[in-house]
C-alpha cells in the first residue's frame, strides 16, 4: 500500500464490530503481533524491578493518575507529562491497591514498603507520591511503538476489507498517541492490568508462574508463525499450538534467559506445572504445554480477549481521530 501523508488524511471512524471481524478473519497474523507485545511487556516489567507484582503496583498508580486527569478533562502529551513525571495520589490506600491488584494486604504493604525503600514511592498517611525515579522504570516509547504496530495492521485490514477508506501507518499512531498520552494510556493501562490479572488468577495467583507458562506458549506460537500455516481462530488454532509442543520444546535455561527469572526459580515453578499436568518434559529436558486446566482456562480467556482488545483498539482509534 502506498505511503500517505499522515497530516492530510481524513479521519475515519473505526467501528468496534469491524475491528472484531477483522481480528477473527485474520487471527494468525494479528495475534502474533499481540503475543509479541505482551511478551515484551513482561520482559520489560521483570527487568525493571525483578518483581512483576511491584511493577503492577507502579503501573496501577500511573493508571489512577491518568484516569484522574481524564476526569477533569486535562490531557497531557508525553513530552508535557515527562517534564515532571512525579505525581501525588490523595486518598489511596493499601486496601484499595490490594483489592484492585488481587494481592493480600500483607503482600501489598510489604511491596509498597520495598518501593519506598528504593526511593520509587513516598508513602504518607493518606497519599502516595510516585517519584521521578519511577519514571525511569517506564519505557513508554517502547510500549507505544509496539502497540502502534497492532494499530497499523488493523488499519491495513480495515482498508483491505473496505470497512474504512484510509490506511494509517505506525508513525501516525505513535505521533497521535504521544499527543494525547495521558488520555489514551488511562484506557490502555486499565485494559492491560485487567488482562494480566485475569491470567495471573489461572496460575495460583503467581505472576512469575504465568510468565514462565506464557514463555512456553510464546515459544510454541512463534514456531507456528514460522510455518506460515493459516488456521481458524478457535479450535483449529488451539490444536496447532498443542501439536507444535512435542516438536519444539524449550529448556529451563532458555526460559530463564528469555524471562530474566533465575534458573532455580524457573525449575521450581516448572515442577509445580509438571505436577499439575499442565506441561510435559521430554527425554531431552525440553518443556512444552499440554491441554491441562491452565491451557483450557487460558483459551477461554483468549476468546474473550479478542472482543476486549477489539473494543480498546476501536476506542483508541476514535480518540485519535475525533478528540
Amino acid at each position: 500500500m502506498e505511503k500517505q501523508n499522515i497530516d492530510t488524511l481524513i479521519p475515519t471512524k473505526v467501528p468496534e464490530d469491524k475491528v472484531y471481524t477483522a481480528y477473527c478473519d485474520n487471527y494468525d497474523s494479528i495475534h502474533y503481533l499481540f503475543v509479541e507485545f505482551q511478551f515484551s511487556w513482561l520482559q520489560q516489567a521483570y527487568e525493571a524491578l525483578k518483581d512483576l507484582d511491584k511493577y503492577n503496583i507502579i503501573v496501577y498508580l500511573y493508571k489512577e493518575n491518568f484516569v484522574g486527569l481524564n476526569e477533569i478533562f486535562k490531557v497531557k502529551s508525553l513530552n508535557q507529562f515527562y517534564l515532571n513525571p512525579r505525581f501525588n495520589l490523595e486518598k489511596i490506600n493499601i486496601i484499595q491497591i490490594s483489592q484492585e491488584l488481587r494481592l493480600s494486604k500483607e503482600t501489598t504493604r510489604r511491596k509498597i514498603l520495598e518501593l519506598v525503600e528504593d526511593g520509587i514511592l513516598i508513602k504518607n498517611k493518606k497519599s502516595i507520591t510516585v517519584t521521578l525515579k519511577a519514571g525511569l522504570l517506564q519505557k513508554p516509547e517502547n510500549t507505544i511503538g509496539s502497540f502502534s504496530k497492532i494499530l497499523q495492521y488493523v488499519s491495513y485490514l480495515l482498508v483491505k476489507e473496505q470497512s474504512v477508506k484510509n490506511y494509517y501507518k505506525k508513525d501516525f499512531f505513535i505521533k497521535k498517541i504521544k499527543e494525547r498520552f495521558t488520555q489514551i494510556l488511562a484506557i490502555f493501562l486499565d485494559y492491560q492490568i485487567k488482562y494480566l490479572l485475569t491470567r495471573k488468577a489461572l496460575v495460583n495467583n503467581d505472576m512469575e508462574m504465568f510468565f514462565i507458562f506464557g514463555t512456553l506458549l510464546y515459544n510454541q506460537i512463534m514456531f507456528m508463525k514460522k510455518s506460515d500455516k493459516k488456521s481458524h481462530y478457535q479450535k483449529e488454532w488451539i490444536d496447532q499450538v498443542l501439536e507444535v509442543g512435542d516438536k519444539k520444546g524449550i529448556n529451563a535455561m532458555s526460559i530463564s534467559d528469555l524471562t530474566g527469572i533465575p534458573r532455580p526459580t524457573v525449575i521450581r515453578k516448572l515442577k509445580i506445572l509438571l505436577k499439575q499436568k499442565d506441561i510435559y518434559k521430554d527425554k531431552n529436558n525440553l518443556y512444552y504445554i499440554l491441554q491441562g486446566k491452565i491451557f483450557t482456562d487460558l483459551n477461554k480467556q483468549r476468546l474473550i480477549n479478542i472482543k476486549n482488545l477489539s473494543t480498546i483498539i476501536s476506542r483508541i482509534n476514535n480518540i485519535i481521530f475525533f478528540s
